[in-house]
């Protein structure tokens, strides 16, 4: 299986952990990698799924994810998904995805007399 070399396989692995558990498909996790399409091609994902799966990843990860994050293709695949998971995980900037909110969120959480 090959995967994306910014993608670490632990990450990778979680969040398809994630997926499987969330989406009750344990039956399909042999058949999941990175280039899997996600949205619209698992039945299983629909809007109240996409939820419950956002809400699981950031439990897991301990990230916060925003709604005008996952719009376009954060969802195209699961190795996108994980990309997108591991840029939170890393708080680097995926590219493709406007990250604005994140770098906020780093420089907000600077120590006060660190300037």
């Amino acid at each position: 299986m090959s995967r994306s070399p910014e993608i670490s396989q632990a990450i990778f692995e979680d969040v398809k952990a994630v997926v499987v558990t969330t989406l009750d498909i344990e039956d399909k996790a042999d058949d999941l990698g990175p280039e899997t399409g996600l949205h619209g091609n698992l039945p299983e994902l629909d809007s109240l799924t996409v939820v419950k799966l956002i809400v699981a990843l950031q439990e897991r990860f301990g990230i916060e994810i925003e709604i005008d994050e996952i719009m376009g293709d954060v969802f195209g695949s699961l190795g996108r998904l994980a990309a997108f998971v591991e840029s939170k995980v890393r708080w680097e900037p995926l590219v493709g995805v406007d990250t604005g909110r994140v770098r906020h969120d780093v420089s907000r959480r600077a120590p006060e007399g660190d300037h």
